[in-house]
């Protein structure tokens, strides 16, 4: 009985041992959650690679610690970062339509006011008339057409002549429908010198503000009367690609519903999500919504992003991402609107990532393996500098990983922290039940030598 119980100790104390240690090493392809084969190209043995969506959303360090490049052999090939390349910037030149107004709309003559013993205004009464005649038009304002320009509107440069010696308040507005106007740029320019040269050192930032067949019109003031009329004669325009069309996307379900407008899941990655698309599923064709993360219950949910479920079909398209500000969350809460009915059923989901590269030096023996998904993994890349020593003439060849229609089911809030719960839990009982077989062993041990 005694070698029973001794080796029922040491059996529980290996348990224990091994699950609070990690199994494997970094070095061991097999630790990692997700692999995938790497066809290198000919010709150079530095190899630049795309990380697929697939990679991203197994990735377990925001900073992509648990990317490894791996040979046939399972040996570990050098690998460095790419940093994120600038999206082009497009340059369109506009011109100006002129907005009419009457210059003496608001000529009232005979205004009087009533004021009461304390000298405050509590009556104004227009005792007087608008002049009558013709109007007389004056230059309000200019309006471009930017309908057939799509993306982030990063500035504005106008071809304008301003009166000289007196700041001008430029105010740029956009809108769909001539109606409703959203201000998404602003700024005082002062001419000392020539008009055009000026103007062309002053662009206007317009804030990355997206841009989908939309109006932009500019309206001016000054702090005094101005000397001379501001004439407008164009504008270029400086936009790039939309961060919505950027990048890689995976396809996602979220767990079943039990609220009509409420939809909360666990992110089982720590990658930072650029943007959503949301497809609604069953009898729902489009629902407003408006998104959130938390780090953790004791936080208040974050807003990052707000936009429209959109169900294709019939000819209407699918809805545009929604684009996330904010870093890596591990909840996220999908809120639909609650003047509409809200999801029925659960939705489809399409998470984008920002691109993501890294170049390995493919010295080992082909084919070669991208992993990921490996909590707690160190930072194995060199610096790229050193990488381009072994980079042939030219630009670096791409290799291709293969590809995967994988779909990430994504799991209910708080499912993670409570299997991490009883892990603890698990350990911290089988270190408790050790400790008490070696005291029960020493006691016997020492009883057995007092006798």
């Amino acid at each position: 009985m005694k070698i029973i119980g001794r080796i029922a100790c040491l059996a529980l104390a290996a348990w224990a041992l091994a699950g609070s240690a990690p199994a494997g090493s970094e070095d061991d392809p097999a630790t990692y959650a997700v692999r995938v084969a790497v066809t290198a190209a000919p010709g150079s043995p530095l190899q630049r690679l795309p990380l697929s969506a697939q990679i991203l959303a197994a990735s377990r360090s925001s900073g992509l610690n648990d990317v490894r490049v791996f040979d046939s052999t399972g040996r570990a090939m050098p690998i460095a970062r790419i940093a994120p390349a600038e999206r082009a910037l497009r340059r369109d030149r506009l011109p100006a339509l002129p907005i009419l107004g009457a210059a003496d709309a608001f000529t009232i003559t005979g205004m009087s006011l009533r004021l009461d013993g304390a000298g405050n205004a509590r009556v104004a009464r227009g005792g007087g008339t608008v002049p009558g005649g013709p109007a007389t038009a004056a230059v309000m304002g200019v309006l471009f057409d930017a309908r057939g320009i799509a993306g982030e509107a990063h500035s504005l440069t106008l071809d304008a002549d301003i009166p000289q010696a007196q700041p001008v308040t430029f105010i740029v507005e956009a809108s769909t429908d001539l109606r409703d106007w959203q201000p998404i740029g602003e700024k005082v320019i002062y001419r000392a010198g020539m008009p055009s040269t000026d103007m062309a050192a002053s662009p206007i930032p317009l804030g990355d503000a997206p841009l989908e067949r939309t109006y932009i019109r500019i309206t001016w003031r000054a702090a005094s009367r101005l000397l001379s009329p501001v004439v407008v004669r164009s504008g270029t325009l400086i936009t790039r690609p939309s961060t919505a069309d950027a990048g890689t996307f995976i396809e996602a379900l979220p767990p079943s519903i039990s609220d009509d407008h409420v939809i909360e899941f666990g992110v089982p990655f720590a990658t930072a999500l650029t943007t959503m698309r949301i497809v609604p599923t069953g009898s729902d064709v489009l629902v407003p919504v408006r998104i959130f993360g938390r780090n953790d219950r004791e936080q208040p949910w974050t807003p990052i992003g707000d936009g429209t479920a959109v169900r294709p079909g019939n000819g209407t398209p699918a809805g545009g991402a929604i684009v996330l500000n904010g870093g890596p969350y591990p909840m996220l809460r999908i809120e639909a609107d609650r003047r509409s009915a809200g999801f029925t059923s659960a939705p489809k989901l399409q998470l984008g990532f920002a691109a993501h590269e890294i170049v390995f030096l493919a010295a080992g023996r082909a084919p070669f393996v991208l992993a990921a998904g490996r909590a707690a993994a160190g930072d194995h890349y060199l610096p790229l500098h050193s990488m381009m020593t072994q980079a042939p003439d030219g630009p670096l060849a791409t290799a291709k990983a293969a590809t995967s229609n994988a779909v990430l089911r994504l799991p209910p809030v708080g499912s993670a922290e409570r299997s991490g719960q009883i892990l603890l839990w698990a350990v911290l009982l089988a270190a408790t039940a050790l400790l008490a077989c070696m005291a029960l062993l020493l006691w016997k041990r020492g009883a057995g030598v007092a006798s």
